[in-house]
């Protein structure tokens, strides 16, 4: 029995038991003794190019012993999943595996008392034809987190960049994941600081800059989502320079610490930051600068009007 099963969508490392059951038919010859009425496949390895983790396995029929003539029928169906939020159920097909028993001839075309068996396989109801591969699969389910950064007060600079370390606990050692932004700025592996529209985070210290306006998107990679579902993951703003912090409207925090939901408009998939700075105006005297103008501007009309009426009566010359 050649059974495939392949998660696909995977970015990361995947490793995941999934479970089958496989039934006798009741119209079969007779019970065919020692098969499993129960099995699993393991999938663990890294995804190809194409995202895919691919897993090769099933029990041998090939190896029971049948003990009647006549033709068998094995039903096999997907029934759980070791992790069935990240890797669903592949529970839309049922396989029909049907053995033929046989005896063997001799060459004079008597019966020699041995059982031959072949197998054949289809699926059921939108499948025809002998073969022998049965495919189960599902997409991995993946989610990510949206960061934002903004600025409050009258002495917040909307240029200032704000550093954020960035922690994924959950993941597998080594995972890889996308910081996707406009120009966000990344700092990660201790690399050169850039500005850049994606970047990788791993599993070492991670910093992204963030100013006023700025969201990025931690796994995503522009298309796809890369976040393992049930993931906790940690938000720390490293220096705030001056500023009061705060995250998620509470004043004070420094820091934010969810986990990863399955609805990515989950209020645990995203983490507000806001830095306030604010400054009184200095006290003492004065100018208001554009009513000062104003004033220099009217005393220069008086006098210019003063200076047409005294050229009208010809008195006095008008200076400077």
């Amino acid at each position: 029995m050649d059974i495939t099963r392949v998660v696909h969508g995977a970015k990361n490392h995947v490793n995941n038991t999934f479970y089958y059951s496989l039934i006798q038919d009741t119209s079969n010859p007779a019970v065919v003794a020692d098969i499993p009425s129960e099995f699993e496949i393991e999938v663990d390895g890294n995804p190809d190019e194409n995202g895919d983790v691919v897993a090769y396995s099933g029990p041998n029929l090939m190896d029971q012993e049948f003990t009647a003539l006549g033709d068998y029928k094995f039903i096999v169906r997907e029934t759980g999943s070791q992790d069935a939020t990240n890797y669903p159920v592949d529970s839309e097909k049922e396989y029909y595996f049907y053995v033929s028993v046989r005896n063997r001839l001799d060459n004079n075309g008597q019966p020699t008392g041995e059982y031959i068996a072949t197998m054949s396989e289809q699926v059921k109801n939108h499948d025809t034809g002998d073969k022998l591969y049965a495919l189960f699969e599902s997409t991995a389910e993946r989610s990510h987190v949206e960061v934002t950064n903004a600025v409050s007060g009258n002495l917040a600079n909307v240029d200032d960049y704000f550093k954020y370390k960035v922690i994924i606990n959950g993941a597998n050692n080594g995972d890889v994941f996308t910081v996707y932004g406009q120009d966000a700025v990344v700092n990660y592996g201790g690399s050169t600081v850039a500005t850049v529209n994606t970047v990788t985070i791993d599993d070492t210290d991670d910093y992204i800059y963030l100013k006023h306006g700025q969201t990025v998107l931690i796994g995503y990679d522009g298309e796809n989502d890369e976040l393992p579902i049930g993931v906790t993951y940690s938000l720390v703003e490293v220096d705030a320079n001056g500023y009061v912090q705060y995250v998620d409207n509470v004043a004070g925090n420094t820091s934010e610490t969810k986990t990863v939901e399955a609805d990515v408009t989950s209020a645990s998939n995203r983490v507000d930051f806001l830095n306030h700075k604010e400054g009184n105006v200095l006290t003492g005297i004065i100018i208001n600068t554009m009513p000062y103008l104003l004033a220099v501007v009217t005393i220069g009309t008086i006098l210019a009007i003063g200076c047409v009426y005294k050229r009208k009566q010809r008195k006095t010359k008008c200076s400077k």
